[in-house]
């Protein structure tokens, strides 16, 4: 069964960012045509995957305001589960290795979403400003700011690249939990095991230029974790 599991994967995966890539001419319009191929994918995977998903929605999400997402990072499962879960068109900041796998990596390059090189610190700030252009276009974006999966489970410390995109950008903030994927899909592992995940959307939270906001950010996010496990 598993093996089927990751099989689907890979086919609605392809088919999926084949669609994207196809409907790349729909993007001048609030980059509609990306949104509606990784909806789909999304929920295809989620699907394929046995997953029961749960959303809290605690906050006033504004329809005609961006967002910066800020989420902690557990398993791959995390982005299909954001891209059903969050009520925005979002594109998400990724490995620019990724960009190198056909068909998969063409249609993140021509969907927007946005590409990083960790290790050269001058292109990853050219990377983040390039994602600020995004929201004059209807478009928010989702950040990973522990950089990586976590094995254990537990939230590592944010990077500050989150701290400069959200001055850059002069948009509010909202945190966001994901409890559950990493024992459904662990870092280490290919086998999936379905179950339940859950994904509480916080109130957004103003920009502060203040070190401390990243500690702020982070504290909603675990606080939210530790009383929902």
């Amino acid at each position: 069964m598993n093996y089927l599991r990751l099989a689907l994967i890979i086919i609605s995966t392809v088919i999926f960012s084949t669609l994207s890539i196809l409907f790349t001419p729909l993007n001048f319009w609030k980059g509609i045509g990306t949104y509606w191929a990784y909806k789909g994918l999304g929920r295809t995977l989620l699907l394929i995957c046995g997953i029961k998903l749960t959303i809290e929605l605690k906050g006033d999400i504004e329809k005609d305001k961006e967002y910066i997402f800020v989420s902690n990072h557990l398993s791959y499962l995390d982005i299909p589960v954001l891209m059903v879960s969050l009520p925005k068109n979002i594109r998400f900041i990724y490995k620019k290795s990724l960009t190198n796998i056909p068909v998969f990596g063409w249609a993140l390059y021509f969907g927007g979403y946005v590409p990083i090189d960790r290790k050269n610190a001058r292109s990853a700030i050219g990377s983040l400003k390039k994602a600020v252009t995004r929201f004059k276009k209807s478009i928010s974006i989702l950040i990973f700011p522990e950089g990586t999966r976590s094995i254990t489970g537990e939230t590592a410390e944010f990077k500050k690249g989150i701290f400069m995109l959200a001055e850059l950008a002069e948009v509010e903030i909202i945190p966001v939990s994901i409890i559950g994927t990493n024992l459904i899909l662990r870092k280490d592992s290919f086998s999936i095991k379905p179950g339940k995940v859950k994904v509480i959307i916080e109130e957004p939270i103003k920009f502060e230029k203040d070190n401390r906001l990243l500690n702020k950010i982070r504290d909603v996010i675990v606080t939210n974790i530790n009383v929902n496990r």
